[in-house]
């Protein structure tokens, strides 16, 4: 219940985003994953989660064949399925082992972004041939 009423919440405010132009990630999966959802897996994940250091645990997030691939505990994410999706566990810090990023939990609006991503089925643009 809490992630539907989140994912309104958030549909919303992307509806009402931009000069007046309607950015629903649900019609502009592409937009909505390059603007919302790259620039988190950016900032918080990719310094362990990229072909450009040394993998943690082997799950590469800078590319959609590194997260459906997964790592040690295979895919990341399960589109359409937060209860099942490993990076969904992790960004809540429900588990401190496995708690992600290990240091700080992510802003509730990052979480609830994810989340949504989630829901909505994972869109992810990227094409590459990197796991």
């Amino acid at each position: 219940m809490k992630s539907s009423i989140m994912l309104l919440l958030i549909l919303g405010m992307l509806s009402r985003a931009g000069a007046g132009e309607a950015v629903s990630p649900a019609y502009e999966p592409a937009k909505f994953f390059r603007t919302q959802i790259q620039p988190i897996l950016e900032r918080r994940c990719y310094e362990c989660h990229s072909h450009q250091h040394e993998l943690e645990g082997e799950l590469a997030l800078d590319s959609k064949l590194g997260w459906e691939t997964g790592g040690e505990n295979g895919p990341a994410v399960k589109p359409g399925d937060l209860k099942n999706s490993p990076l969904i566990q992790a960004i809540r810090h429900l588990d401190s082992d496995s708690a992600m990023p290990p240091k700080k939990k992510l802003p509730p609006i990052e979480i609830a972004l994810l989340e949504t991503w989630v829901l909505l089925g994972a869109p992810d643009p990227r094409t590459t041939s990197k796991p």
